[in-house]
């Protein structure tokens, strides 16, 4: 087989006003731009929704009998046609998709491809919500596969047509099973197979039929042990016809054994192995969703630079790259679907079938992946049986395609620990936002015991946590929602140590590793972006935050001075903070010794640091490293640091004190609304003090139900009720 790459010289055009159903169509004439794949129309503050175009024109090989045209993403819904003649769709925007160029083309000379591509929102295409912008383009590289007449079945719901199972059975042999697809003739074909470590040595053998599994055994596998060692075999397997080779496959895969209770945690080959993950979209500024590898590796370098174990790759199919990053560096990967609103369309779950299948499909021989993830926060909407259905079923298809690895799901912190939504999937994670949506930053411990004494067997995680920071923004006293990067930091030290003091927390991962785009926000004094990230949006920096998890997770000797980009100060006396792996720090002002400090969980602090007027040279020393800054104090703080009240400050919080809000076994605010709304008493006090925001909540389906009522009153701006006096009516009627 030949791959021959489609990526340069595409014309490219809006064509707003149409739609799919539309086609087919005539493009009318009209100025286009020449593009280069991986490309996306979005740009910030042009968040374009709509049909496109991509054209190009290639010379036809008379010697092609069989050609494949490779599309690694769509976002999300496209129709290809060669010479007008339909080759095909694919519905999705992040899994690949191969199409057969119809026999009609193959009398013609030239190919003259159209890719019609639309992100228009599409109820029945996943994700048809989610804090994430749908970008929309042919956003992933492109290419003509031109194949022999009998050949691997390389249209097999995208992959190449060999799929690879590995296990470790009970022996401790390593078992690698195949399944092939052929496409042709295959009456007289054999496929052969050799297995090779990553030294190259050949250490299993297999012959069979193309219709029929292989299998292959190594006694002792050199096992993929995560950052321990990541090692790594390749299956080469050759389809041969009358003695001759016609074609070849290639795929890397390892071996390992994961394995998670709910009192036990995560082990990783019989080892106790807690996940300390963090969570990565696939964007970055100015490329948004159209990165390189190049990209990718930059990204997985950072990850590595942090020392995390575990990556979550949110929300949706990456890149075949991410997981083979993900793979030679040993981190354990969860892998998802795009299932962040569920209805009760059925062709919506047809969406959703098919996007699994093609993520484990396509993924399933990457030893990195240790879940396939099919939904997240989809009981924001509400909790319903029809989930709990749709769940179990996308479960069973998971189990059906690959009884090794678990399922998993995410839900988000309303949902209550007896929910239906948490016995379906093999292992669940929350994502829980305490210190910033809700409560206080030191709650995650005691929620954490109380959701593991309800539910002591539930293999638990926290699947998203973490704090937008502006790094415009500082604040010598932090606070919640002030977005200032101190506060992020202050955030991170205080979480992560309940966490990790968990050992039934199969583990965790931070959200989000990078900023990342979401067309639909404004707020922290940024547009279009979600500021959670330990890194910007363009990877430039990295935010203080970033340095605390490398204290904790890395032992190569670092030392970071915080608080370089918090210059201007007023304080007399300031705190300076240090993010280390090493024993103790120096500390020296304006070359003078001030002390040192011991480090702990990551930190060495000094308190009461005396400033002079103007320029402060702010130096610290742990080992053989150092670093050091300038601080310049003046008379008043500097008021650029802090976020105007007009440009999306702070919700509102005029709620009462926590412990008044709620009276154990009975309603209040801090019940969802979902659960409110299902009582009849309880809705008829809604009614009473909220009746718009009811007929809102029930009349359209666009709040989200599964969030808690004091949530969504908080961001009601056109409403002022008498939360207090509702309260305490909710509070006269018994939960049961």
């Amino acid at each position: 087989m030949n791959t021959l790459s489609l990526n340069d010289l595409w014309s490219f055009r809006r064509l707003p006003g149409r739609t799919l159903g539309d086609l087919p169509l005539e493009v009318p004439d009209g100025p286009s731009q020449t593009v280069s794949l991986p490309h996306t129309w979005y740009d910030d503050g042009d968040a374009y929704r709509g049909l496109a175009v991509y054209e190009k024109t290639l010379r036809r090989d008379p010697a092609w009998r069989r050609a494949l045209l490779s599309f690694d993403g769509a976002d999300q819904n496209c129709r290809v046609y060669v010479n007008g003649h339909f080759a095909g769709g694919h519905c999705g925007g992040y899994s690949r998709f191969r199409l057969p160029v119809p026999e009609a083309a193959y009398g013609e000379e030239n190919w003259t491809v159209r890719v019609f591509v639309e992100n228009a929102p599409n109820e029945d295409i996943l994700p048809s919500f989610g804090d994430f912008t749908v970008f929309g383009g042919l956003h992933r590289p492109a290419a003509l596969l031109v194949c022999g007449e009998t050949c691997f079945d390389r249209c097999w719901h995208g992959t190449d047509g060999v799929i690879v199972r590995a296990a470790v059975n009970g022996a401790g042999q390593g078992v690698l099973t195949v399944e092939p697809h052929a496409a042709g003739d295959t009456a007289d074909a054999v496929i052969a197979y050799a297995l090779s470590d990553d030294r190259g040595a050949v250490v299993a053998r297999a012959e069979g039929k193309p219709d029929e599994q292989a299998v292959l055994t190594v006694d002792a596998p050199e096992m993929w042990n995560g950052l321990h060692e990541a090692r790594l075999y390749t299956l080469r397997a050759t389809l041969i016809i009358g003695g001759k080779a016609v074609d070849e496959v290639t795929v890397r895969t390892g071996f390992r054994r994961v394995e998670i209770g709910g009192s036990e945690g995560l082990r990783l080959n019989g080892r106790a192995y807690q996940l300390r993950g963090v969570a990565r979209h696939q964007d970055r500024a100015g490329k948004y969703s159209a990165v390189s590898e190049a990209d990718i590796r930059e990204d997985f370098a950072l990850i590595g630079e942090i020392g995390a174990n575990a990556v979550r790759l949110s929300h949706y199919q990456h890149p075949q790259a991410a997981y083979d990053c993900c793979d030679e560096a040993g981190l354990l990967c969860w892998a998802e679907i795009p299932m962040l609103k569920m209805t009760e369309s059925p062709a919506l779950m047809e969406n959703a079938r098919q996007q699994l299948t093609e993520l484990i499909l396509q993924n399933i021989h990457h030893p990195s992946v240790f879940c396939w993830g099919i939904q997240n926060e989809i009981a924001m909407f509400r909790d319903a049986p029809f989930m709990h259905e749709n769940c179990r079923e996308l479960h069973a298809l998971v189990k059906a395609l690959d009884p090794e690895r678990f399922s998993a799901a995410a839900n988000l912190y309303p949902l209550k620990p007896v929910s239906k939504l948490n016995g379906i999937t093999d292992l669940v994670g929350y994502n829980v936002y305490f210190g910033w949506y809700y409560g206080e930053m030191s709650d995650y411990g005691a929620y954490l015991d109380r959701f593991h004494a309800v539910r002591p067997d539930l293999p638990l995680g926290i699947s998203e946590y973490g704090v937008d920071a502006n790094l415009a923004l500082h604040s010598a006293q932090p606070k919640v929602k002030d977005y200032s990067e101190e506060y992020q930091a202050l955030w991170h030290e205080t979480v992560y140590p309940q966490i990790e003091s968990r050992p039934w927390l199969w583990g965790s991962f931070i959200w989000n590793m990078f900023d990342f785009s979401s067309a639909r926000r404004n707020e922290g004094g940024q547009r279009f972006i979600n500021a959670k990230g330990l890194v910007t949006h363009d990877r430039r920096i990295r935010k203080d935050a970033f340095y605390y998890y490398k204290a904790r997770w890395t032992d190569a000797p670092f030392l970071h001075l915080c608080g370089r980009r918090f210059s201007h100060r007023a304080e007399e006396r300031a705190s300076v903070k240090c993010y280390t792996n090493l024993p103790r720090v120096a500390l020296r002002v304006n070359g003078e010794p001030f002390g040192e400090a011991e480090t702990q969980n990551g930190a060495a602090a000094f308190e009461n640091v005396p400033l002079r007027m103007g320029e402060n040279r702010i130096s610290v020393t742990a080992g053989e490293c150092a670093d050091e800054c300038v601080w310049t104090r003046a008379e008043a703080p500097d008021p650029a640091y802090c976020l105007p009240e007009e440009e999306g400050g702070p919700v509102r919080n005029w709620f009462l004190d926590e412990n008044d809000e709620r009276r154990e076994g009975y309603f209040s605010i801090q019940d969802t609304a979902n659960d409110l709304l299902e009582s009849p008493d309880a809705r008829r006090v809604l009614e009473k003090y909220i009746p718009d925001l009811v007929r809102v909540m029930t009349e359209k389906n666009v709040i989200p139900l599964g969030l808690t009522l004091k949530s969504i009153l908080a961001h009601d701006r056109d409403g002022e009720p008498d939360v207090s006096a509702l309260n305490r009516e909710l509070n006269e009627i018994p939960n049961d």
